[in-house]
Protein backbone atom coordinates (compact mmCIF):
# COMPACT_ATOMS: atom_id res chain seq x y z
CA UNK A 1 0.00 0.00 0.00
CA UNK A 2 3.12 2.71 1.22
CA UNK A 3 4.49 1.56 -2.48
CA UNK A 4 1.16 2.32 -4.28
CA UNK A 5 0.57 5.71 -2.60
CA UNK A 6 4.58 6.78 -3.47
CA UNK A 7 3.79 6.05 -7.07
CA UNK A 8 0.19 7.82 -7.21
CA UNK A 9 2.51 11.05 -5.46
CA UNK A 10 5.36 10.84 -7.83
CA UNK A 11 2.82 10.63 -11.09
CA UNK A 12 0.62 13.34 -9.61
CA UNK A 13 4.22 15.35 -9.48
CA UNK A 14 5.89 14.56 -12.93
CA UNK A 15 1.87 16.10 -13.84
CA UNK A 16 1.94 18.98 -11.82
CA UNK A 17 5.68 19.92 -13.58
CA UNK A 18 3.80 18.95 -17.34
CA UNK A 19 1.30 22.15 -16.88
CA UNK A 20 0.65 24.31 -19.69
CA UNK A 21 0.26 27.50 -19.68
CA UNK A 22 -1.92 30.08 -22.51
CA UNK A 23 -0.69 33.54 -23.43
CA UNK A 24 -2.94 35.81 -21.85
CA UNK A 25 -0.76 38.84 -19.72
CA UNK A 26 -2.20 39.87 -16.88
CA UNK A 27 -1.58 43.86 -16.48
CA UNK A 28 -3.32 45.48 -13.15
CA UNK A 29 -5.36 49.03 -13.50
CA UNK A 30 -2.99 51.41 -11.97
CA UNK A 31 0.76 49.34 -12.48
CA UNK A 32 3.89 51.45 -13.90
CA UNK A 33 6.23 49.09 -15.47
CA UNK A 34 9.81 50.05 -16.03
CA UNK A 35 11.64 48.63 -19.41
CA UNK A 36 15.50 49.13 -19.19
CA UNK A 37 17.33 47.84 -22.62
CA UNK A 38 21.12 47.73 -21.97
CA UNK A 39 23.26 46.86 -25.03
CA UNK A 40 26.72 46.39 -25.78
CA UNK A 41 28.45 46.64 -29.50
CA UNK A 42 31.80 45.94 -30.86
CA UNK A 43 32.05 46.79 -34.76
CA UNK A 44 34.51 46.29 -37.51
CA UNK A 45 34.67 48.47 -40.14
CA UNK A 46 36.40 48.16 -44.23
CA UNK A 47 36.77 52.13 -45.34
CA UNK A 48 39.19 52.64 -47.81
CA UNK A 49 41.29 49.95 -47.13
CA UNK A 50 41.48 50.64 -43.82
CA UNK A 51 39.97 48.78 -41.07
CA UNK A 52 38.56 50.62 -38.59
CA UNK A 53 37.34 49.08 -34.57
CA UNK A 54 34.42 50.90 -32.32
CA UNK A 55 32.68 50.36 -29.49
CA UNK A 56 29.08 51.09 -28.37
CA UNK A 57 27.56 51.25 -24.75
CA UNK A 58 23.91 52.44 -24.37
CA UNK A 59 20.75 52.44 -22.14
CA UNK A 60 17.36 53.13 -22.54
CA UNK A 61 14.51 53.37 -19.59
CA UNK A 62 11.14 53.39 -20.26
CA UNK A 63 7.77 53.47 -18.63
CA UNK A 64 4.54 51.94 -19.34
CA UNK A 65 1.40 53.29 -17.43
CA UNK A 66 -1.51 51.01 -17.26
CA UNK A 67 -4.48 53.35 -17.47
CA UNK A 68 -6.80 50.63 -17.91
CA UNK A 69 -6.83 46.79 -17.43
CA UNK A 70 -10.03 44.41 -18.63
CA UNK A 71 -10.31 40.87 -19.95
CA UNK A 72 -10.31 42.25 -23.03
CA UNK A 73 -6.72 43.80 -23.24
CA UNK A 74 -5.10 47.32 -21.51
CA UNK A 75 -4.55 50.94 -22.35
CA UNK A 76 -0.98 51.83 -21.87
CA UNK A 77 0.62 55.36 -22.09
CA UNK A 78 4.53 54.62 -22.83
CA UNK A 79 7.37 57.86 -22.56
CA UNK A 80 11.34 57.59 -22.58
CA UNK A 81 12.75 58.34 -18.95
CA UNK A 82 16.53 58.11 -19.86
CA UNK A 83 18.99 57.70 -23.04
CA UNK A 84 22.38 57.33 -22.47
CA UNK A 85 25.37 56.07 -24.23
CA UNK A 86 29.09 56.10 -24.80
CA UNK A 87 30.59 55.27 -28.54
CA UNK A 88 34.09 55.46 -30.01
CA UNK A 89 35.36 54.60 -32.89
CA UNK A 90 37.78 56.54 -35.56
CA UNK A 91 39.49 58.20 -33.13
CA UNK A 92 36.26 59.78 -32.23
CA UNK A 93 34.49 59.38 -28.95
CA UNK A 94 30.73 60.33 -28.02
CA UNK A 95 28.94 60.34 -25.17
CA UNK A 96 25.04 61.64 -24.49
CA UNK A 97 23.12 61.69 -20.81
CA UNK A 98 19.68 62.75 -21.13
CA UNK A 99 19.70 63.61 -17.77
CA UNK A 100 22.05 66.13 -18.61
CA UNK A 101 20.80 69.42 -19.58
CA UNK A 102 24.66 70.06 -21.10
CA UNK A 103 23.96 67.31 -23.61
CA UNK A 104 20.26 68.04 -23.64
CA UNK A 105 21.32 71.26 -25.24
CA UNK A 106 24.51 70.07 -27.41
CA UNK A 107 24.35 68.53 -31.12
CA UNK A 108 23.77 64.95 -29.95
CA UNK A 109 20.41 66.34 -28.40
CA UNK A 110 19.29 68.29 -31.19
CA UNK A 111 19.29 64.54 -32.76
CA UNK A 112 17.89 62.57 -29.55
CA UNK A 113 14.91 65.06 -29.18
CA UNK A 114 12.42 63.35 -31.31
CA UNK A 115 13.55 60.05 -29.58
CA UNK A 116 13.35 61.42 -25.94
CA UNK A 117 9.90 62.59 -26.83
CA UNK A 118 8.76 59.59 -28.11
CA UNK A 119 5.40 59.33 -25.68
CA UNK A 120 2.48 57.39 -26.87
CA UNK A 121 -0.71 55.73 -26.22
CA UNK A 122 -1.36 51.81 -26.78
CA UNK A 123 -4.01 49.62 -26.50
CA UNK A 124 -3.34 45.73 -26.42
CA UNK A 125 -5.88 42.85 -26.77
CA UNK A 126 -5.13 40.26 -24.16
CA UNK A 127 -2.18 38.95 -25.48
CA UNK A 128 -0.29 41.77 -26.34
CA UNK A 129 -1.35 42.47 -30.01
CA UNK A 130 -1.61 46.29 -30.47
CA UNK A 131 -4.81 47.57 -31.41
CA UNK A 132 -4.59 50.95 -31.46
CA UNK A 133 -1.87 53.51 -31.32
CA UNK A 134 -2.59 57.26 -30.24
CA UNK A 135 0.65 59.87 -30.34
CA UNK A 136 1.32 63.13 -28.58
CA UNK A 137 1.79 66.18 -30.51
CA UNK A 138 5.16 66.27 -28.76
CA UNK A 139 5.89 63.18 -30.15
CA UNK A 140 5.29 63.39 -33.63
CA UNK A 141 8.62 65.53 -33.53
CA UNK A 142 10.06 67.33 -36.90
CA UNK A 143 8.44 67.26 -40.23
CA UNK A 144 12.49 67.37 -42.01
CA UNK A 145 12.31 63.47 -43.50
CA UNK A 146 16.43 63.92 -43.62
CA UNK A 147 16.79 65.11 -39.72
CA UNK A 148 14.14 61.85 -38.96
CA UNK A 149 16.29 59.37 -40.92
CA UNK A 150 19.29 60.58 -39.12
CA UNK A 151 17.54 59.96 -36.11
CA UNK A 152 17.04 56.59 -37.28
CA UNK A 153 20.27 55.72 -37.74
CA UNK A 154 22.04 56.91 -35.55
CA UNK A 155 19.51 55.04 -32.78
CA UNK A 156 19.83 52.05 -34.99
CA UNK A 157 23.81 52.57 -34.34
CA UNK A 158 23.71 52.85 -30.82
CA UNK A 159 21.41 49.79 -30.24
CA UNK A 160 18.41 51.77 -29.45
CA UNK A 161 14.93 50.56 -30.77
CA UNK A 162 13.12 53.95 -30.91
CA UNK A 163 10.23 53.94 -33.10
CA UNK A 164 6.67 54.13 -32.21
CA UNK A 165 4.66 51.26 -32.76
CA UNK A 166 1.54 50.59 -35.21
CA UNK A 167 -1.59 49.30 -34.96
CA UNK A 168 -1.59 45.71 -35.61
CA UNK A 169 1.87 45.12 -34.89
CA UNK A 170 2.64 43.11 -31.59
CA UNK A 171 4.18 45.08 -28.46
CA UNK A 172 7.37 44.64 -26.44
CA UNK A 173 4.76 42.13 -23.95
CA UNK A 174 3.61 40.00 -26.56
CA UNK A 175 6.03 36.90 -26.42
CA UNK A 176 3.71 33.55 -25.93
CA UNK A 177 1.16 32.55 -28.39
CA UNK A 178 -2.09 33.01 -28.57
CA UNK A 179 -2.19 28.97 -27.07
CA UNK A 180 -1.44 26.66 -24.56
CA UNK A 181 2.24 25.88 -24.57
CA UNK A 182 3.63 23.44 -22.30
CA UNK A 183 7.49 22.65 -21.64
CA UNK A 184 9.67 21.40 -24.59
CA UNK A 185 6.83 23.16 -27.52
CA UNK A 186 8.16 25.53 -30.07
CA UNK A 187 6.19 28.04 -32.07
CA UNK A 188 7.87 30.49 -34.97
CA UNK A 189 7.13 34.21 -34.96
CA UNK A 190 7.63 35.83 -38.24
CA UNK A 191 7.13 40.05 -39.45
CA UNK A 192 8.11 42.13 -42.63
CA UNK A 193 7.64 45.67 -42.85
CA UNK A 194 9.57 49.18 -44.06
CA UNK A 195 12.30 46.60 -45.50
CA UNK A 196 12.81 44.64 -42.00
CA UNK A 197 12.39 40.89 -42.36
CA UNK A 198 11.84 39.13 -38.98
CA UNK A 199 11.78 35.42 -38.00
CA UNK A 200 11.90 34.42 -34.54
CA UNK A 201 11.82 30.33 -33.28
CA UNK A 202 10.88 30.00 -29.27
CA UNK A 203 10.98 26.86 -27.29
CA UNK A 204 10.24 26.36 -24.07
CA UNK A 205 12.79 25.61 -21.73
CA UNK A 206 10.92 24.98 -18.31
CA UNK A 207 7.78 26.18 -16.62
CA UNK A 208 8.30 26.28 -12.67
CA UNK A 209 5.95 27.46 -9.77
CA UNK A 210 6.64 30.38 -10.55
CA UNK A 211 8.65 31.55 -14.00
CA UNK A 212 8.70 30.42 -17.55
CA UNK A 213 11.75 30.27 -19.56
CA UNK A 214 11.83 30.29 -23.38
CA UNK A 215 14.90 29.76 -25.42
CA UNK A 216 15.01 31.44 -28.84
CA UNK A 217 16.63 32.39 -31.88
CA UNK A 218 15.87 34.58 -34.05
CA UNK A 219 17.32 36.10 -37.79
CA UNK A 220 16.80 39.75 -39.04
CA UNK A 221 17.26 40.78 -42.65
CA UNK A 222 16.87 44.24 -43.32
CA UNK A 223 17.04 45.99 -47.00
CA UNK A 224 16.24 49.52 -46.60
CA UNK A 225 17.20 53.36 -48.53
CA UNK A 226 17.70 56.22 -46.02
CA UNK A 227 18.51 59.86 -47.08
CA UNK A 228 21.87 60.74 -45.22
CA UNK A 229 23.24 64.40 -45.82
CA UNK A 230 20.99 64.87 -49.37
CA UNK A 231 22.55 61.18 -50.46
CA UNK A 232 20.87 57.81 -50.83
CA UNK A 233 22.57 55.34 -48.63
CA UNK A 234 21.17 51.70 -49.51
CA UNK A 235 21.58 49.21 -46.12
CA UNK A 236 21.71 46.16 -45.83
CA UNK A 237 22.42 43.29 -42.81
CA UNK A 238 22.15 39.87 -41.74
CA UNK A 239 21.49 39.33 -37.83
CA UNK A 240 21.59 35.71 -36.10
CA UNK A 241 20.16 36.00 -32.47
CA UNK A 242 20.51 33.48 -30.19
CA UNK A 243 18.93 34.19 -26.26
CA UNK A 244 16.95 33.74 -23.22
CA UNK A 245 13.73 35.06 -21.82
CA UNK A 246 12.15 34.67 -18.38
CA UNK A 247 8.30 35.36 -17.78
CA UNK A 248 6.62 35.99 -14.73
CA UNK A 249 4.07 32.78 -15.10
CA UNK A 250 1.25 34.30 -12.89
CA UNK A 251 0.69 37.42 -15.22
CA UNK A 252 2.64 36.54 -18.76
CA UNK A 253 5.03 39.31 -18.18
CA UNK A 254 8.50 39.62 -19.15
CA UNK A 255 10.89 39.53 -16.19
CA UNK A 256 14.30 39.48 -18.20
CA UNK A 257 15.22 38.91 -21.52
CA UNK A 258 19.07 38.34 -22.99
CA UNK A 259 20.10 38.09 -26.93
CA UNK A 260 23.77 37.70 -28.28
CA UNK A 261 23.82 39.16 -31.91
CA UNK A 262 26.04 38.61 -34.78
CA UNK A 263 25.76 40.68 -37.41
CA UNK A 264 26.99 41.14 -41.20
CA UNK A 265 25.99 44.61 -42.90
CA UNK A 266 26.73 47.01 -45.92
CA UNK A 267 25.97 50.57 -46.57
CA UNK A 268 26.37 51.94 -49.95
CA UNK A 269 26.40 55.59 -50.60
CA UNK A 270 27.99 57.95 -53.34
CA UNK A 271 29.98 54.83 -55.03
CA UNK A 272 31.36 53.31 -52.39
CA UNK A 273 30.54 49.94 -50.88
CA UNK A 274 30.93 49.91 -46.74
CA UNK A 275 30.86 46.69 -44.89
CA UNK A 276 31.12 45.87 -41.10
CA UNK A 277 30.54 42.70 -39.25
CA UNK A 278 29.65 43.54 -35.65
CA UNK A 279 28.74 41.78 -31.94
CA UNK A 280 26.69 42.93 -29.79
CA UNK A 281 24.88 41.22 -26.44
CA UNK A 282 21.41 43.01 -25.23
CA UNK A 283 20.10 42.85 -22.01
CA UNK A 284 16.22 43.82 -21.52
CA UNK A 285 14.49 43.57 -17.44
CA UNK A 286 11.17 44.91 -16.81
CA UNK A 287 10.12 45.72 -12.93
CA UNK A 288 7.18 47.22 -11.21
CA UNK A 289 7.68 50.48 -10.12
Amino acid sequence: MKKTLFIAAMALSVTGFAQKVNGKLGFSKGQKLELITETKKTATTELMGQTMESTVNSSITEVFNVEDATANGATIAHNVKRIVFSANGMGNSQSFDSDKEEDRKGEMGKVMDKALKNNYKMTVDPYGVITAVNVNDTAKGSKNAEAEAMTELVSTQLGLKLGTPKQGEISVFKILPGKEIAQGDTWTDSSSADGQKRTTVYKVNSITANEILLDYTEDININTTQQIMGTDASIKSDDKVVGQITLDKKTGLLKRKTATIDTKATMEAQGMTIPSTGKTTVTTTLKTL
